[in-house]
């Protein structure tokens, strides 16, 4: 897709939101009479999206359908009514255009459902979904579960040594499922919502859960990190680590996580030791050491990279990798004759880059510009496009 392709779509996704935000202000202004003339309201809406956007596919068309439906179902007071609900199930379906029409429609309405504590429909509309994001996968688990306390009397304590009931069961059961299949997080479009802190509560309740049921289970401390990132929530990511630090610090996949973590923090003394650890734990991977080569780019000490650089040369790290370390290192230090040196040899030896060395060249030059802000905007670049070029480089061998 060429760049003025990119650019269109982005001015057309930024006008359907500020049109979604038109309809969400006026269904929260007019929420009786928009319930009571259902079928003139989603027509009059299907009529200003087909004026303002005539040529959109389909999925963009249902996926604006599903949001609205959503706000129609957040709004109003008739949640409760199930037939009115199923009105406005009947109303959305009948306009979209895709075979799965009923896909987006069961979410947004199972969402609603699961938001105004209605738990049992919110099962009927989201259960058949919940391997397809964990975030669905968790809201389904959720609902079994507080089913699962109203099995018993309120003020009734239950034995400790009582077989868990039904719901409390298939809760357990969806979780260990989830852990299995392990689906992505974040990734259906009817996740995005104005307001997700109830949909975050059901995810951070079950994820604790599915670790205190199952200690032994990774994959919950795992998707918790994922979402924690996705949703820039530090306090969680803190805690989540805190407790695999316990359970699991001869993982890969938690001791990279932990590696970043320190990084993040500019804690240079705890991601060194989690390099060691790695190095030491996996003596024959090649990423540990594509780790260490990282940190101390970011630390500069010739001492310290050059340790890593001869661990990597004698563990067979590829060549282009190491001189691509080599110039960077003299880029960081500010050794402007020495790193374009290296580039020229970068091209000469390795002339099927040449894509990413014209890309280092404008990398170089903001290196050594007056303007500070290029130049912490080349250092970031040039750390990012490392990362994607040694990932590329090792896709078969980490």
């Amino acid at each position: 897709m060429v760049r003025g392709e990119q650019l269109a779509d982005a001015i057309v996704y930024d006008k359907m939101n500020l049109l979604k935000k038109d309809f969400s202000g006026y269904i929260e202004r007019n929420t009786t009479k928009v319930d009571e003339n259902l079928p003139v309201f989603f027509g009059h809406m299907i009529s200003a999206l087909e004026r303002s956007f005539p040529n959109i596919p389909d999925e963009s068309y249902d996926d604006f359908i599903d949001s609205i439906t959503f706000k129609v179902l957040d709004a109003s007071t008739h949640i409760n009514d199930f037939d009115y609900v199923k009105r406005v199930i009947l109303n959305a379906l009948r306009l979209k255009k895709r075979k799965d029409a009923e896909f987006g429609v069961n979410l947004v309405v199972g969402l609603k459902l699961l938001k105004a504590g209605d738990y049992g429909h919110a099962l009927d509309f989201l259960k058949k979904y919940g391997e397809l994001d964990a975030k669905i996968g968790m809201a389904v688990a959720y609902c079994h579960y507080v089913l699962s306390l109203r099995e018993f009397k309120k003020n009734e304590e239950v034995p400790r040594n009582q077989r868990p009931g039904e719901m409390e069961l298939l809760a357990r059961e969806t979780l260990l499922t989830l852990a299995r299949v392990k689906p992505p997080v974040n990734q259906l479009k009817q996740l995005e919502m104005d307001d997700p802190a109830f949909l975050e509560k059901c995810f951070w309740q079950m994820t604790f859960l599915g670790i205190e049921w199952f200690p032994s289970e990774i994959w919950f401390i795992e998707v918790g990190l994922k979402n924690a990132r996705l949703t820039d929530n530090a306090d969680m990511k803190k805690h989540l680590l805190e407790i695999g630090s316990e359970r699991f610090y001869t993982d890969m996949t938690f001791l990279r996580e932990m590696y970043y973590f320190k990084l993040e923090n500019r804690d240079a003394a705890g991601a060194a030791g989690v390099v060691n650890q790695l190095i030491k734990q996996y003596p024959q991977e090649l990423e540990p050491i594509l780790l260490g080569l990282k940190l101390s780019l970011l630390l500069t000490k010739k001492i310290t990279y050059q340790s890593f650089r001869k661990l990597a040369t004698t563990k067979g790290m590829p060549a282009s990798i190491i001189e691509l370390f080599d110039l960077s290192f003299d880029l960081l230090n500010q050794d402007k004759n020495a790193a374009m040196n290296k580039i020229m040899e970068f091209e000469r030896e390795f002339p099927k880059y040449q894509y990413y060395i014209t890309a280092l060249r404008y990398i170089a030059a903001d290196f050594f510009s007056d303007n500070e802000t290029r130049v912490k905007r080349a250092k970031r670049a040039l750390i990012d496009s490392i990362d994607q070029f040694c990932s590329e480089e090792l896709k078969n061998k980490i």
